[in-house]
């Protein structure tokens, strides 16, 4: 293969997983959306109606939690090849990298790290607002299963 060719071709590999490292941050902030919509009617439908509905609050924000760690575990495996090409593009290495490695290097990279969701449990940018939502959806379950009302 002449440099050329391996050159766009490895173009064309960085475009598209830059692509579907944005569509999974799209897909993350979605997975927000749901959770705020889902998890505030939640709330609201609890203080109104009956406090079974704080728990599913709860449950529903944690359920989108994972869901979004999930997607972002997903994403460093993308990552992982978008550094490799960026490297060998920064030092003229590209000459001697192979063009669409893409399932590759996931593979070797998932054989050799695991799953990487719980890695991003516990980071800022999956944090909120399914913590926050959860924890009140919870502490309002456990102020209802107890009989203290909170007037509002």
């Amino acid at each position: 293969m002449d440099k050329e060719h391996r050159l766009q071709l490895l173009k064309d590999e960085y475009v598209m997983l830059q692509g579907f490292y944005e569509d999974i941050d799209r897909r993350c902030l979605m997975i927000k959306n749901w959770d705020v919509t889902v998890g505030l009617a939640a709330l609201g439908a609890g203080a109104l109606y009956s406090g079974l509905f704080f728990l599913g609050a709860f449950l529903a924000a944690i359920m989108f939690w994972y869901l979004e760690t999930y997607w972002r575990g997903l994403g460093y495996f993308f990552a992982r090849r978008i550094k490799q090409i960026e490297a060998g593009l920064s030092d003229k290495g590209w000459e001697k990298m192979a063009p669409l490695q893409t399932y590759h290097t996931w593979e070797q990279e998932y054989n050799k790290v695991g799953s990487q969701k719980f890695r991003y449990l516990f980071r800022e940018i999956t944090l909120l607002p399914h913590v926050a939502i959860a924890i009140t959806g919870l502490v309002m379950f456990l102020l209802w299963l107890y009989g203290i009302t909170i007037p509002l």
